[in-house]
């Protein structure tokens, strides 16, 4: 900056001190040498020189022209021929200097305002980009950052005299992003951690409640039915606080991990096997032994929540069926309800959809969107349809590795 003030200043006071070398052009200088001379040369016949006037007594404004000449200081001559006055040789210098130097003050008052002018937009452009333009920039980074927009670069400029304050709102710039982005991470480790410990609740609860069920199948006595009937309904409400729970949680997070590999295809046996004391169970085909591609976690959540639906709205028996497929297996789950209706069947696997049948049972409306989501995690697919016979269908396909 100290530079640039020097060389800005050197510049002006340069052009101050060549102005009175700037000048027009004068007259050659004359004596009374050259005056004398030319006289004698006017009166021997020759013509009047540069900047010689003559002035013949004969003519008609002889006069008049002389006491002109006279009031503007000219020297003036006289040419005398044979002993007599005939005439005047006048010299106007006086005048020629005056014009002269009325040309030069002007020629050197043009360029003082030149040079002026040039130092002074020197001078504002300077300050400009010095000053003006940084504090410009860190006034728009200021309203970038209260807007919260934490990737607006603030760059710094050589020399810039807002230096310090850019380098260190820049810093701060960085660490406000580097805080907002760790709190997101955070924020979505414990939606997801929520998300997930609620959904996963709810899994026992469905199998403590189908127990109850059974239990009073097995032993309709009064003690066994009153015990069941209060697990229900504790159940019940340990499962109406976890949907909500659940609910608040799958509102705000954008994503649940999914991780899978490979694994042996009886796994899906044993998941299959555990539910066979949930309800009227069936399962047909054979399970080919191989690898597949799933996570075993998640798997089992989207079977338990398509054999839970189909308990809860259809009330019937399900049918698990194995087929095997060339490029992976499909698991068919099937009931004898009534279906779900054809308008709402594109719908089942939006975030919080509930049917038309749901009214007055328990649910969140995120269970098929979650069996979607985490087959598609899986690189699988799950299909939903009404079977021409009746009843409500799910087609898992897990593919091999």
């Amino acid at each position: 900056m100290k530079f640039r003030y020097i060389v800005t200043c050197w510049i002006v006071l340069l052009g101050v001190c060549l102005i009175p070398l700037i000048s027009m052009p004068g007259h050659p200088a004359r004596d009374m040498v050259y005056y004398n001379t030319a006289v004698s040369d006017i009166q021997s016949g020759a013509d009047a020189p540069e900047g010689c006037t003559i002035l013949w007594a004969d003519d008609s404004d002889y006069a008049s022209r002389l006491n002109g000449f006279y009031k503007s200081d000219a020297l003036v001559m006289d040419i005398v021929r044979d002993g007599e006055i005939v005439g005047k040789a006048v010299w106007d210098d006086a005048s020629d200097r005056n014009d002269s130097f009325s040309v030069e003050i002007r020629t050197r008052m043009m360029v003082i305002w030149g040079i002026v002018a040039l130092a002074g937009t020197l001078l504002l452009i300077y300050i400009y980009v010095t000053y003006i333009r940084p504090f410009k920039k860190l006034n728009r980074f200021a309203v970038e950052v209260a807007r919260g927009n934490l990737d607006f670069p603030l760059s710094r400029g050589r020399n810039d005299f807002f230096g310090g304050f850019t380098e260190s709102f820049d810093i701060m710039r960085t660490e406000l992003k580097n805080a907002r982005a760790k709190e997101a991470e955070l924020q979505k480790a414990k939606q997801e951690m929520l998300a997930e410990i609620s959904h996963d609740i709810r899994t026992p609860l469905s199998t403590i409640s189908a127990t109850c069920e059974v239990l009073e199948v097995k032993n309709p006595t009064p003690d066994i039915r009153s015990k069941t009937e209060i697990i229900r309904a504790k159940a019940a409400t340990i499962d109406s606080l976890i949907s909500n729970m659940m609910s608040a949680s799958l509102a705000e997070v954008e994503e649940l991990r999914v991780e899978p590999k490979e694994e042996p295809s009886t796994l899906i046996g044993t998941m299959v096997n555990n539910l066979r004391d949930v309800g009227d169970i069936r399962v047909t085909g054979d399970l080919p032994e191989c690898l597949l591609y799933f996570d075993p976690l998640r798997l089992e959540q989207v079977i338990d929540n398509i054999v839970g639906n189909s308990l809860k709205y259809a009330g019937t028996s399900i049918d698990i069926e194995y087929i095997r497929q060339d490029k992976g297996v499909v698991i068919r789950i099937s009931d004898s309800g009534p279906g779900v209706p054809e308008d709402e069947l594109s719908l089942v696997t939006q975030k919080f959809f509930r049917g038309k049948g749901s009214e007055g049972r328990q649910g969140s409306g995120l269970g098929l969107y979650l069996a979607d989501y985490f087959m598609k995690k899986m690189e699988g697919d799950i299909v939903f349809y009404n079977r021409a016979g009746g009843g409500f269908a799910a087609e898992i396909f897990v593919r091999k590795v």
